[in-house]
């Protein structure tokens, strides 16, 4: 890994330090996990539960770019490839093209070196997606009732709750890959949502999530073969007699699994039951209305909680939000 020794200012680790250009150098140089950065992919399971996935990594931000110098290594080094994305892995297709099995395992096991060695701490968070959509997603708004929006928030909520018990003291924060949809919907109650955190935990999270482009934020390929791999052993593909590549990829001395229990959906979906005009906002077409409205409001300094909207439905849906503090986030 002889790219670990790669001036800061390079390529592959650019994406890391424009994250940090803000902060001062002497900061920057602070040991006890100073500026974290939690990485995050998703991997969706079409059978049984059809459970959703999230799962990355947590480093300091000065390892990420030491990370990604060594990870971008690894991906020029023959036969080489541009970038990392399981699925076309899986599959022998774009990226991969023309290889043979084997020589894509010895290719994803170089890359599952390159993890182990900066040993990130891991995490994977996860929901029944046939669950979700039978118990909350008829009661729920539209955007509520998508199951990536509960998972971003489900993920960044047990992190931090989880990083406040070890006595981390550093904002985290947190990187997803981009997510058509989800993004929007996030940036406008996720402000909200984190009421429902111990104020320890809250002042942990560094803003909102931002949504980046895998192929340009390298730790963002690293979480995608960790949620590829864990989806894959929640649904018994491992072959018999061989060690699981998602062990690999775990951190042997730190991993977090949380999942959103069936008894918490159903409290979600009774609290929305009791909320008049959900059905007004469960189109296509509504909510981007609503949404559209809540935008305006905010722009303008105006808390949509406690606004005077025509129908009412933006005061009552964003109390709502908050009355569901404490019922798992």
């Amino acid at each position: 890994m002889s790219g670990v020794g790669s001036p800061p200012w390079s390529e592959a680790s650019s994406p890391i330090w424009a994250l940090t250009s803000g902060y001062a150098p002497r900061y920057r140089a602070q040991k006890p996990l100073a500026f974290l950065y939690a990485y995050i992919d998703d991997s969706a399971s079409h059978v049984g539960d059809q459970r959703l996935f999230m799962a990355g990594y947590l480093n300091r931000a000065e390892q990420w770019a030491l990370f990604s110098e060594a990870w971008d290594e690894e991906l020029r080094a023959a036969p080489a490839i541009e970038y990392l994305k399981m699925a076309e892995a899986q599959n022998l297709r774009d990226q991969f093209t023309g290889w043979t099995p084997g020589g894509r395992d010895e290719k994803l096991r170089g890359l599952a070196r390159v993890i182990r060695h900066f040993q990130p701490f891991s995490f994977e968070f996860s929901v029944s997606r046939a669950q979700y959509s039978s118990i909350v997603k008829p009661a729920s708004p539209r955007g509520l009732g998508n199951a990536h929006f509960v998972c971003c928030f489900g993920m960044v909520s047990s992190l931090a709750r989880y990083a406040d018990g070890a006595g981390v003291r550093m904002p985290i924060k947190f990187i997803f890959d981009q997510q058509d949809g989800v993004s929007t919907d996030i940036g406008l109650f996720f402000d909200r949502m984190t009421q429902s955190l111990p104020k320890s935990a809250r002042k942990l999270i560094s803003g909102s999530p931002t949504f980046e482009d895998d192929k340009l934020v390298l730790p963002l390929q690293a979480a995608d073969m960790l949620a590829w791999h864990v989806r894959r052993e929640h649904e018994d593909c491992v072959p018999p007699d061989t060690l699981p590549m998602a062990d690999l990829l775990r951190n042997d001395h730190g991993h977090l699994t949380s999942e959103i229990p069936e008894s918490v959906m159903k409290s979600w979906a009774d609290q929305f039951d009791k909320l008049p005009g959900v059905p007004l906002l469960q189109s296509k077409r509504d909510w981007r209305d609503f949404k559209k409205e809540m935008t305006r409001l905010i722009s303008l300094g105006v808390d949509p909680s406690t606004t005077g909207h025509p129908r009412g439905m933006i005061a009552r849906l964003t109390s709502r939000v908050k009355a569901l503090r404490g019922r798992f986030f």
